[in-house]
């Protein structure tokens, strides 16, 4: 009872204080609030700038090591702030980073990375804003907080587990906040913590178990970690009593423990298990720039050049050629000029040759006899056969707001309609069946963006794809790290099921990929001095590149392919307790303050 009146007193001192300073800084000539405000405005550029620093972790600049130190800062910075406090430095921290990874989407429109940031800074302002309460909850006892805030700042005796238990917590908080940001308000799964580790191919090995939230954790809890060994150390310097950093070092050897294994299974996986099929396909890559309302000059121009490609990889005898995501901008099926010449001009390499296409373009919904509706219109793939017929067509799936429909049409004034409609909304495809595109061979198709979506690449390999083909069209983002960061975010597909993708782009990103997650081969290479193959994946220009693919007949499913986001689940769970946990804890100290307040 002595306790919780000594805490009243202390909660009391510290109010009078607060008043204290207040009047002072109304008086003429006080200087006080002029440095209140400076260290206010310090502290806001202070997120921001961590915030920016974070983004250098990936592409184009890839300082991977940022991503390990990044959400130090902002936690320094939060971590003795009430809710809405924190919440703000999140919010500044996220916009921050926000804007700059992000700022490829300006060549759509200049102000869309500045409006969007001011969506995805939410979700880092969300997991910086429990940061304060679960830390006092589960490494501060209520006796301390009791004591005053004085006491809490110099409290340094809490017990190794109660801090790796926060760490675990809050890694696990960010896992879920990266989950719900997949699905709510921008539906982008995109640059996640564990994306900026893209090149790393022993550390993303445990993507095949917890898809790419695993590694996403492991990050952040490197960094709460970091964090708290950095407080140990203020305070060391404080109290002059030494406390070694057990948590981080825990966290060092989780890293390390990921990397070994990852390692090891990077090299089981590097040849096929079992029974394998060997097959070749030519990528083709024209460098067409982007035309979204294309006249039939401009489309006849991306034939000739996607025809041109064609004629040298027939050449070169693949048994597979791919052109990518809408290479010609009118549809390959309709009643136009060019769209004949498309036809022609397909048939006629078919058939010299024998070599099945697989082509990116829209087509229309083919409506049974009596139905009066206006047809579907679906971005494809279509694989036409040595037989000239369209033996398979996969529609894509996850269509791309703002770009191949416009969300809420109907609410939406017309001026924002005019500025992003393409005059007409696309329709989802609603099959993930892999197509069988040579003996032996069934793709999972994915079309575009659909590759930064693990569901996509999941329900293929699930229902029997044993190789992942990517077209795609980044010719939207031709100057900016967009195509780059694309491809950073894809390989992760390659590691969680366990299957090769050939991605084949209009501009770039034109490569193999392994079920390992490496650049196996790509269209464009450079050799060093030493002899040593770079891959230039993001070089613009075009070319052809013949890709030999190795593949198992029968794939053994992995865990994230079977059960899916498992590893999530686990973390909502350890979430639902941290936060209980904390919420007991505040109740308790609550009741304590009520008892001190009776007597």
């Amino acid at each position: 009872m002595v306790e919780g009146k000594k805490g009243r007193v202390d909660a009391t001192v510290s109010e009078l204080r607060e008043q204290n300073l207040k009047e002072k800084e109304q008086r003429a000539g006080n200087e006080a609030g002029r440095i209140s405000w400076r260290r206010k405005l310090g502290n806001i550029a202070l997120l921001f700038l961590s915030g920016v620093l974070m983004s250098t972790a990936y592409p184009p600049l890839n300082l991977t090591f940022m991503v390990w130190i990044g959400l130090v800062p902002l936690f320094l910075l939060v971590m003795n702030k009430n809710i809405w406090q924190a919440w703000r430095g999140g919010y500044i921290w996220g916009y921050g980073f926000s804007v700059c990874a992000f700022f490829w989407i300006r060549e759509i429109e200049w102000f869309i990375p500045y409006l969007m940031a001011f969506v995805l800074a939410l979700f880092p302002a969300f997991w910086a804003m429990v940061l304060p309460a679960v830390r006092r909850g589960l490494m501060i006892p209520v006796e301390v907080q009791l004591k005053g805030f004085e006491e809490t700042e110099r409290y340094n005796e809490h017990p190794i587990r109660h801090e790796l238990m926060f760490a675990v917590v809050m890694a696990a908080w960010w896992c879920v906040i990266e989950w719900i940001r997949s699905w709510i308000a921008t539906g982008l799964p995109w640059n996640y913590l564990a994306t900026a580790q893209w090149r790393n191919i022993s550390l993303i090995q445990i993507c095949e178990f917890t898809g790419m939230y695993g590694v996403s954790f492991v990050i952040a809890m490197v960094n709460v970690t970091l964090a708290l060994a950095i407080v140990g150390y203020y305070r060391m310097r404080r109290n002059c009593k030494l406390r070694r950093p057990v948590a981080f070092i825990v966290s060092l050897l989780l890293v390390l423990v990921v990397v070994v294994l990852g390692s090891y299974s990077a090299m089981r996986h590097a040849v096929p298990d079992g029974k394998d099929v060997t097959f070749s396909v030519a990528a083709l890559q024209g460098d067409i720039s982007q035309r979204r309302h294309a006249n039939s000059d401009a489309a006849e121009e991306a034939l000739d050049k996607y025809l041109a490609l064609s004629a040298e990889a027939v050449k070169l005898e693949p048994e597979l050629i791919m052109w990518p995501e809408t290479a010609v901008p009118y549809p390959f099926r309709a009643q136009h000029p060019v769209c004949y010449k498309y036809r022609m001009g397909v048939a006629q390499l078919i058939q010299r040759s024998g070599i099945p296409f697989l082509i990116g373009t829209v087509d229309y919904e083919r409506l049974p006899e009596g139905v009066n509706r206006q047809p579907g219109v679906y971005n494809s793939a279509l694989l036409i056969d040595s037989s000239l017929k369209i033996k398979a067509q996969f529609n894509k799936v996850h269509t791309v707001p703002f770009g191949e429909y416009v969300p809420f049409r109907k609410y939406l004034p017309e001026f924002i309609i005019n500025m992003v409609d393409m005059g007409r909304d696309l329709t989802p495809g609603t099959s993930l069946e892999p197509i069988k595109v040579l003996r032996g061979v069934r793709a999972g198709v994915n079309i575009c963006f659909e590759d930064v979506f693990p569901y996509v690449a999941r329900g293929e390999a699930a229902r029997g794809a044993n190789v992942l083909l990517v077209i795609t069209n980044d010719a939207w983002y031709p100057t900016s790290s967009e195509p780059e960061q694309h491809l950073a975010n894809s390989v992760f597909r390659a590691v969680e099921t366990r299957l090769p993708m050939v991605r084949c782009g209009n501009n770039s990103g034109s490569c193999l990929i392994s079920a390992d997650g490496r650049i196996a081969d790509s269209m464009f290479k450079k050799r060093t001095k030493s002899g040593k193959t770079i891959h230039d994946i993001v070089r613009r220009g075009d070319g052809v590149a013949v890709f030999t693919v190795k593949s198992a007949i029968n794939p053994k499913q992995t865990f994230y392919t079977r059960f899916g986001d498992v590893f999530i689940m686990i973390c909502i769970a350890i979430v639902v307790w941290g936060f209980g946990w904390s919420l007991w804890q505040w109740k308790k100290k609550k009741e304590a303050l009520r008892e001190a307040f009776e007597v």
